[in-house]
């Protein structure tokens, strides 16, 4: 990892606040896409920690509520937590910092699109947007597609 631990967690920071974000997001058993907007906040938890909760409406009357908690170790770089708010239930992260973004992978608790994984990427766009993009694949062997696009913005 580049940087001193203190720079590392002070990464943290650039996720931290109030956001509005829009979006797609893949859903269902036939992955349907669909535009949602969501407002988050995010706060750091402890030295080394982050905390992500927030809801998305798609349609207007559909929602969805979202957390994710995040643990950073400075030394390594590595992240480790938790995603609630899939169909399928809690689902663990792990990855690692890169520079300002984090990319991780989801391990879902039961098969989401007929597997247990994804790719997750936290990327930090400037000092007032950032990114969520899930990458996985749609069925067994299946193509490759982002099932959730947002975009963060500070609000």
């Amino acid at each position: 990892m580049v940087g001193s631990a203190d720079a590392a967690v002070a990464i943290l920071d650039r996720y931290t606040g109030t956001f509005t974000a829009s979006g797609t997001i893949l859903e269902g058993p036939d992955a349907a896409s669909h535009w949602v907007r969501c407002r988050f906040t995010s706060s750091r938890q402890g030295a080394t920690g982050l905390s992500l909760r927030g809801t998305c409406w798609a349609y207007l009357i559909l929602s969805r509520s979202v957390s994710v908690d995040l643990d950073l170790d400075p030394q390594s770089g590595r992240v480790t937590g938790t995603y609630t708010g899939s169909r399928v239930g809690k689902a663990q992260l792990t990855g690692k910092q890169r520079g300002a973004d984090l990319d991780l992978t989801i391990q879902w608790p039961k098969p989401l699109y007929g597997d247990t994984t994804a790719n997750l990427r936290v990327a930090s766009v400037d000092a007032e947007r950032f990114r969520i993009v899930v990458i996985d694949h749609i069925g067994v062997n299946g193509p490759v597609r982002a099932t959730t696009n947002l975009t963060l913005l500070r609000r």
